[in-house]
């Protein structure tokens, strides 16, 4: 864990008194158990109780509790990443994007209340703007399926899809009444 967060191998394996080999066995082992881990895996909200939890946790950090019924919040973000070899991928252009000058990964994710992760996904390669990289995660489909009245915020990227998946949901709202 120490390793994880900047510490130095020399120094940890001195500490612990293995090799080389054997530090990274340890840390590839515990790589392995926390991607393996139930408890810490990201998890949006889906249950009536988790989705009520979460936006009342977003309401109580608005002021005269503006923000009614958010569940989560998305953004998108660039992973810079070494040039891709063209044996690797069929179009190293498409890691690139002009507007950051480096290659990279469009990584989506959405965090809750508390900022912590309960969503994210290597998307897209870099050169992808956010709305088509998020249209290709399962998040979207996630977001179709809340319930009336909850949703989730993002910047103007995703300012389209929000615009038409709140007229979907004000028309089921609409035939339910009817």
């Amino acid at each position: 864990m120490r390793w994880l967060n900047g510490g130095s191998y020399l120094d940890i394996r001195l500490s612990a008194g293995i090799s080389l080999a054997k530090f990274y066995s340890c840390v590839y082992k515990c790589i392995d158990a926390i991607l393996e881990s139930e408890d810490l895996a990201y998890k949006l909200p889906s249950t009536e109780k988790q989705l009520d939890e979460a936006a009342q946790g977003f309401e109580s950090f608005s002021t005269h509790a503006a923000i009614n019924g958010c569940v989560a919040c998305l953004d998108g973000y660039l992973l810079q990443i070494k040039v891709p070899s063209s044996s690797a991928t069929g179009n190293v252009k498409a890691y690139f994007p002009g507007h950051y000058q480096t290659y990279g990964i469009n990584i989506q994710a959405a965090c809750d209340y508390k900022c912590r992760f309960v969503y994210a996904a290597v998307a897209a390669p870099g050169g992808t703007n956010d709305i088509a990289a998020f249209r290709k995660t399962g998040l979207s489909q996630m977001i179709k399926m809340l319930p009336p009245r909850k949703f989730v915020v993002g910047d103007n990227t995703y300012a389209c899809y929000f615009l038409v998946l709140r007229k979907m949901i004000q028309q089921k709202i609409h035939s339910t009444f009817i």
